[in-house]
């Protein structure tokens, strides 16, 4: 197998440093599917710049996951990284998104209404796994295997377990994929030239088996906690952009008879097939007239009208407990109100979190170092400034109404549903 090697030009990190055993699993049909899958779903709808995919987000990964590794063998060459090790982390970088549907986040909805237990990470799985088998791409399946484990977030039982929490770290939430995807998403939605992931890569080390950062960059990591809610709150649970997302979501709905997306879920040479040139077919009027009266609302810029929103803090109960319930229930609920068909109404939950914990401050779950010390260092509430949010995660729920006529009897209805639940 003749592969070939480059170094293609990123708009944040100028010449992209990847091995050239990546290439074999770039250069597939499977793999370049991702071109076709914006990286913030339906985000470019509000913001025109963001229209980047998760193609060049795996290889930023990618990327990154090298800088890393060649940082930790400089500082720390007592650590044995043997080759494997390697490709499994940069394989695992470059391949964790691959199993994204159409509009990326926006097509778990689909997913979810005939499947409990899908997720992109186990698609990404599969699908690395069968490019390697059709291409017959000649890396050791315990590598591959291992790269499924990190695209999980998970330790692979054969390898140190700090490995696999550069890609996806579930231990304290600071890893490579986000400082990729903020720094990207900030750049290419708000033009906000820059995000320090620089700094929480050369300010890492392994100390005691983990991932831990310099205990001076408790302000940069602040930052990046920061900056994620703000892109929550700001481009990914937009109003407009939320709109914009149910209306894919009944479009695909539509569409589904034609489209076999239910059959598609535990089959990645099937699952391959989807992603966003569909929207081209439905336009046509291939999967449906219904499908294709969504699409051409969405290009008309007919969007779903919001008529209203719930912020609900994590100390209401009540809230919370009201909010859990299924969004067709909470629908249901408020078209009574309204006097109209539910099927007019679409709830949309909202989650915001500041870390992993909704009660606690990220900083208290991140191993630190100190020089000349090695162990791990753990701050206490103590040593955070008393500048902090009041709560680490907030709840909520927009209502939309897919009919215009309906937005001024709806708005009073839901503002009468709000005041007798007592969620005001």
């Amino acid at each position: 197998m003749t592969v070939r090697a480059h170094s293609p030009q990123d708009e944040l990190y100028g010449p992209l440093d990847i091995p050239s055993y990546c290439w074999s699993i770039i250069d597939t049909p499977e793999y370049q599917r991702m071109r076709y899958i914006p990286q913030l779903g339906c985000a470019s709808f509000i913001f025109p710049g963001a229209t980047h995919t998760r193609f060049e987000h795996c290889l930023g990964c990618a990327h990154l996951a090298k800088t890393f590794l060649e940082h930790i063998s400089r500082v720390q060459p007592e650590i044995e990284l043997k080759d494997e090790y390697w490709k499994a982390v940069i394989i695992a970088a470059l391949t964790h998104d691959i199993g994204h549907g159409p509009w990326s986040h926006c097509f778990e909805a689909v997913a979810a209404h005939y499947s409990n237990t899908w997720d992109h990470e186990e698609m990404s799985c599969m699908i690395l796994k069968h490019i390697i088998k059709k291409y017959n791409i000649p890396i050791d399946s315990e590598v591959i295997e291992a790269s499924c484990y990190f695209i999980r977030g998970e330790a692979y039982p054969k390898y140190p377990p700090w490995l696999s929490r550069i890609v996806a770290n579930k231990d304290c939430d600071i890893d490579l994929d986000k400082f990729d995807y903020l720094a990207r998403d900030m750049n290419r939605s708000l033009c906000i030239a820059r995000f320090e992931y620089d700094r929480l890569i050369f300010h890492c080390k392994v100390v005691e088996n983990q991932l831990a950062w310099k205990i001076s960059e408790i302000s940069t990591i602040e930052r990046m906690f920061f900056n994620r809610n703000d892109m929550h709150q700001r481009v990914y649970q937009h109003r407009v952009n939320q709109a914009y997302r149910a209306m894919v979501l009944d479009m695909l709905e539509a569409a589904e008879p034609f489209l076999n997306i239910k059959n598609a879920l535990d089959d990645p040479e099937a699952f391959c097939k989807l992603d966003c040139r569909l929207q081209y077919l439905i336009e046509l009027g291939q999967c449906g007239e219904e499908a294709k009266r969504i699409s051409e609302l969405m290009s008309l810029r007919k969007v779903y009208k919001c008529i209203g929103e719930i912020r609900i803090n994590p100390d209401n109960d009540e809230g919370l407990n009201y909010s859990q319930l299924p969004s067709s229930q909470l629908a249901d609920d408020i078209a009574l109100y309204a006097g109209i068909d539910a099927s007019k109404l679409r709830v949309v939950k909202m989650q915001f979190r500041y870390g992993l914990k909704k009660d606690s401050h990220p900083l208290l779950s991140i191993p630190f170092w100190k020089p000349g010390s090695d162990k791990i260092f753990k701050l206490t509430i103590e040593d955070i400034s008393c500048i902090v949010p009041a709560y680490f995660a907030e709840t909520g729920m927009r209502v939309f109404v897919t009919d215009p006529d309906l937005v001024k009897s709806a708005t009073s209805a839901f503002e009468k549903w709000k005041k007798d639940k007592g969620l005001i």
